[in-house]
C-alpha cells in the first residue's frame, strides 16, 4: 500500500469513527455490512496500519460490532484471530462474547496476554475455558486456573493438550478425576511429563492397561524418586493458595452465628460462587481443624481425609460441594464413604488438637 493510499485510509477511518460515534442509533444491517467490510479491510491493510489507524479501527468496531449479527461477529473474530497486532479493544470484546464468537480468538490469537486469559478463565464459563485449554501457548498459571475452575470436560482438554505445561498440583487434580474417567486417564498416560507421584497414583488406581504402560515406562523412577515428590507438591499447593485472600475472607465467620440453623443452605450459596477462601474458613470452624490444615486438605491429592473429617463433624454439607467449580476441583469426587479407620483418625486428630 502506497503512502498516498495509507494517508487516504487514515482519513477515511477517522471520518467513519467520528460519524459512528455521533450518537445516532445504528441499524443492524448497517452494522453487519460495516463490520464485515472493516474485517476484510484490516486483513489487507494490517501490515501498513499505524497505531492511529488501529485506534480508529478499534473505535469504529467497538461501536458497531455489538449491534451486528452473530454471523458478522463470528466473521470478524475469525479474521482477527491470527493477526499479531489487531485492534486490541475489539479483540477483548470478542474474546468475552458468547462462546461461538469468542472461540477463534481464545484458541488462536497471539495477541491475548497471560493476564487477559487468566481473567477470562476466572470470570467466564466452561465454554470459554475449554477454548482457552486448546491454545498452544498456555502457561502454568493459566492451566492452574483451568483445572481449578473448569468442569470435567475442560480438564480433559487440558490433559490432552500435550503442549500445555501442567503443575504438580494440577496433575494431582487430573489424576484424581481419572479414577472414574477413562478418557482423561488415557490422555494422562500419553503425556511424557507426568510427575512421579502421579505415575505412582495411576499405577495403584489406574486400569490394567494403564498400569502396564506406566510400569514398562518408568517403574524404576517411581521406586527411586517417589520419596522426594511430597515437598514439591506441598510447595505447589502453597503457590496455588497464595492467590486467595484468606485474611479478608475471615469476615465470613461473623455471619456463621446467624446461619446456625441453616448451615447447609449458607454453605451451598457460598459454593455456588468463587468463594473458596470463605469456604475454607467455614470448614475450619465446622470441623475444628486449623485454617492451614483445612487449606491443604482441600487441595490434597487424597480426598478421603477431608470427607472423613467432615463426616465426623456431624455436618451434612458434603452434598453441596458439587455446586461449586472451585471446590469441586479441589476435593474431587465427594461420593466417597468415610471408612471407620478414617473416622477414628479424624477423632484422634481432633482430640490431639483439643489437648494441645
Amino acid at each position: 500500500m502506497s503512502a498516498y493510499e495509507t494517508s487516504a485510509l487514515s482519513k477515511d477511518l477517522e471520518n467513519i469513527a467520528c460519524r459512528v460515534e455521533g450518537g445516532a442509533v445504528l441499524r443492524t444491517e448497517f452494522c453487519d455490512r460495516l463490520t464485515r467490510s472493516l474485517a476484510q479491510l484490516f486483513g489487507l491493510a494490517a501490515l501498513a496500519c499505524t497505531e492511529e489507524d488501529r485506534a480508529s479501527f478499534d473505535r469504529i468496531l467497538i461501536r458497531v460490532a455489538p449491534s451486528a449479527s452473530v454471523d458478522a461477529r463470528e466473521f470478524l473474530s475469525d479474521r482477527l484471530a491470527d493477526v499479531d497486532a489487531p485492534p486490541h479493544g475489539i479483540l477483548l470484546m470478542l474474546a468475552k462474547d458468547q462462546v461461538e464468537i469468542a472461540r477463534p480468538i481464545l484458541v488462536r490469537s497471539p495477541a491475548l496476554g497471560e493476564d487477559e486469559l487468566v481473567d477470562i478463565a476466572r470470570t467466564l464459563g466452561c465454554g470459554h475455558m475449554g477454548a482457552i485449554a486448546e491454545r498452544a501457548d498456555l502457561t502454568l498459571r493459566i492451566t492452574d486456573v483451568l483445572v481449578l475452575r473448569g468442569d470435567d470436560e475442560v480438564r480433559r482438554v487440558v490433559a490432552g493438550n500435550t503442549r500445555a505445561p501442567i503443575s504438580d498440583k494440577s496433575f494431582a487434580r487430573l489424576s484424581l478425576q481419572s479414577r472414574g474417567d477413562t478418557l482423561i486417564e488415557a490422555r494422562l498416560v500419553r503425556r511424557g511429563d507426568l510427575p512421579d507421584v502421579v505415575v505412582h497414583f495411576l499405577l495403584e488406581n489406574g486400569s490394567p492397561s494403564t498400569r502396564e504402560t506406566l510400569a514398562e515406562r518408568s517403574s524404576h523412577r517411581v521406586r527411586n524418586e517417589l520419596g522426594r515428590c511430597n515437598l514439591p507438591i506441598r510447595a505447589a499447593e502453597d503457590g496455588w493458595l497464595d492467590s486467595y485472600d484468606f485474611a479478608a475472607a475471615a469476615s465470613i465467620l461473623s455471619r456463621l452465628a446467624e446461619a446456625r440453623d441453616h448451615v447447609d443452605i449458607f454453605i451451598r450459596r457460598l459454593a455456588q460462587g468463587d468463594n473458596f477462601a470463605e469456604i475454607v474458613h467455614i470448614l475450619s470452624a465446622i470441623t475444628g481443624l486449623g485454617l492451614d490444615p483445612t487449606k491443604h486438605v482441600l487441595v490434597s491429592l487424597d480426598t478421603e481425609p477431608f470427607v472423613s473429617w467432615l463426616a465426623s463433624s456431624g455436618s451434612g454439607t458434603r452434598r453441596c460441594w458439587s455446586c461449586s467449580p472451585p471446590v469441586r476441583g479441589c476435593i474431587g469426587s465427594t461420593s466417597a464413604i468415610a471408612t471407620p479407620r478414617w473416622r477414628a483418625s479424624a477423632r484422634s486428630i481432633r482430640k490431639r488438637r483439643a489437648s494441645g
